[in-house]
């Protein structure tokens, strides 16, 4: 019988190799850009199965969530994003097929020649206590510098918004 764990890994997996697909083999850069949160959104779920819960939440909340939503954002900005004059796909057929068959009998000769141990995992533990102790005690002075780092980037831009506009 297949455990839970693995029913969702081989949900994200699906998730994220079946979308990505599409986000690379799309004509429409819209779609692309929407496919793309779902590709994003299924590779933090991976993060979560391998234990990572605070590298998982910080990748919806910083791509799925900022990143892709600027893309997004940008594309539909772009004129003529539905119709494009060119697309962006480039194939070189007999290049890509052999390239791709070549990659994949490397990767079987690794995973074949690879003795697969098989231990019983530790029971997962939550990171995101852990890491606010290291980043609020141990390493206070750093994550501040950052802020203040990222704040005056922050301000920066914004000066250089503001003269552009007087231009």
């Amino acid at each position: 019988m297949i455990e839970l764990s693995q029913l969702f890994f081989y949900l994200f997996a699906a998730m994220v190799l079946g979308v990505g697909l599409i986000v690379a083999f799309s004509k429409n850069l819209l779609r692309s850009a929407f496919a793309l949160f779902f590709v994003l959104f299924g590779v933090a779920g991976l993060y979560v199965l391998l234990g990572g819960d605070f590298i998982a939440i910080v990748q919806i909340l910083v791509y799925a969530g900022g990143v892709n939503v600027l893309l997004i954002f940008g594309t539909m900005l772009t004129a003529d994003v539905s119709n494009p004059a060119k697309s962006n796909l480039s194939f070189q057929g007999i290049l890509t097929a052999l390239a791709a068959i070549g990659f994949f009998i490397v990767v079987y000769g690794i995973i074949s020649s690879t003795n697969w141990g098989v231990i019983t995992p530790a029971p997962m533990e939550s990171t995101t206590r852990n890491l606010g102790i290291l980043l609020l005690q141990d390493y206070v002075l750093p994550f501040e510098v950052i802020s203040f780092l990222l704040l005056s980037a922050m301000i920066g831009a914004l000066v250089l918004v503001i003269k552009g506009d007087q231009k």
